[in-house]
């Protein structure tokens, strides 16, 4: 990992991505000022990393971006198959708070260097704010009691998802999880066994979901999972993974817990009520069918 200081620095002698130009100027003043004003017109997110991912491709032959951080990733465009890829740390007091990886369709020149190093230089504080309310915002959306997101954040997620879906025409899965004979457990056993339960069963979906993907609990012993890209043959195959790794679980295993799993695919004409109303239908015939069943809408 590379800090933002030394970006320039090194550009002589990066020879996997900066090609030698004798023209190295960055940014002019008005151009910075025109990207900073950009910067400042959200705070969301995934809002501002769009507007950065814009500002990049408008003046950089780049490709594709993702911003790593403590607890997540967003990202942006596709990174074709080439080596020039560049990795900036940003650091605030010391302390690293996000790292972006950028991928570039050709090797840069020094102004193109110094380009980047400016962006990536004014990206810093806006960012850090983003970074900052999103992550009190997770917090509002958040299960207390698994650590997934909660119906707030599916919520939010699915909206996102069919806007999405309505403009680049990328489709989504959705699967609907619910917990056979869990009232059993605490009936038996009491809510504290109960919930040690609940948090193995979000433990499965976490090992079960590709890193894009999305869980939450709706409440009780009710989860859904958020595909993106996913379609039928997605679904079906996360939807066994999870049923197998729910009878690897050993605490799921001593109670003979299982699932019972419904699914939808995203369809032009979906509402947030319709695709969930699909896969909630799923799952009724798949209850309907004994336990540990999986049926497609």
């Amino acid at each position: 990992m590379e800090h933002m200081t030394q970006l320039y620095d090194t550009a002589l002698n990066d020879s996997n991505l900066f090609s030698t130009d004798p023209y190295k100027g960055g940014l002019s003043q008005h151009e910075s000022h025109q990207v900073m004003q950009q910067l400042a017109s959200s705070i969301d997110l995934h809002k501002l990393s769009s507007v950065f991912y814009r500002q990049l491709k408008a003046k950089l032959n780049l490709d594709a971006l993702t911003i790593n951080f403590s607890d997540g990733l967003v990202s942006l465009g596709e990174a074709a198959s080439s080596n020039n890829i560049k990795t900036l740390d940003q650091v605030n007091q010391h302390t690293i708070f996000a790292t972006l990886v950028y991928s570039f369709s050709k090797v840069l020149s020094l102004r193109e260097a110094a380009i980047l190093n400016e962006l990536h230089r004014l990206f810093k504080y806006p960012l850090k704010n983003a970074l900052e309310f999103h992550s009190i915002k997770q917090l509002a959306l958040k299960d207390h009691l698994t650590s997934l997101g909660n119906r707030a954040h599916y919520q939010e997620s699915v909206a996102r998802l069919l806007s999405q879906a309505k403009r680049n025409g990328e489709g989504f899965g959705l699967l609907v999880i619910d917990m056979d004979k869990f009232k059993n457990i605490n009936d038996t056993y009491g809510h504290q066994e109960g919930d040690k339960v609940l948090m193995a069963t979000a433990d499965v979906l976490r090992q079960s979901l590709r890193d894009t993907d999305y869980a939450f609990r709706f409440g009780g012993d009710e989860f859904c999972c958020l595909l993106p890209g996913g379609d039928s043959a997605t679904n079906g195959l996360i939807a066994k993974r999870i049923q197998r790794l729910m009878t690897e679980c050993s605490i799921l295993a001593k109670h003979h817990i299982s699932c019972s799993i419904g699914s939808a695919v995203y369809q032009f004409s979906d509402c947030e009520n319709s695709i969930f109303n699909r896969a909630d239908k799923a799952l009724y015939i798949a209850k309907q069918n004994g336990k540990n069943c999986y049926n497609a809408a």
